[in-house]
């Protein structure tokens, strides 16, 4: 049976994989790494967590990076889903949802009042999928980047 738990260090290699597998599906070359995720959930300051999907075998068929938000509109604390993926094979089997799940729990122990994530515009399956747990679109947001380029510039580097 596949159990959801939160990542340990040594998951970090088969999520950094999995990360590329997604970026890849949008034409992306992803910029992280193993050593990079273990710096940032496990760190001296973590920005953020990883629940993972374990199969029998020790193997991973899936996770969902998350971190906690702030929303001055709300006046409350949030959970933002960075990523979910579960691996093509394996869809189909509730563990996306079993993530989300787990993801739901832990923020409400930490007084979550609200889930937020951001889906690429042409993935119709994922707005169907998230759609039936109940997200909803917001009309009036719209995420911008500042590109790292940029960044420096703004930062006056």
């Amino acid at each position: 049976m596949t159990i959801v738990r939160p990542a340990r260090p040594g998951d970090c290699e088969a999520v950094a994989a999995m990360v590329a597998e997604l970026a890849g599906l949008f034409g992306v070359r992803s910029g992280t790494t193993a050593d990079l995720l273990r710096m940032e959930v496990f760190g001296p300051r973590p920005s953020i967590a990883i629940l993972v999907a374990e199969e029998d075998d020790g193997g991973l068929a899936g996770y969902l990076v998350h971190q906690e938000t702030f929303s001055t509109w709300r006046g409350a604390v949030g959970l933002f889903i960075v990523d979910l993926f579960v691996r093509p094979e394996r869809r189909n089997e509730r563990l996306g949802v079993r993530l989300l799940e787990e993801a739901a729990r832990l923020g409400r122990a930490r007084g979550a009042r609200f889930m937020r994530l951001d889906i690429d515009e042409g993935n119709l399956a994922g707005k169907r999928f998230y759609q039936r747990l109940g997200f909803r679109p917001l009309e009036h947001d719209r995420f911008l980047v500042l590109d790292e380029t940029a960044l420096q510039a703004l930062a006056g580097d």
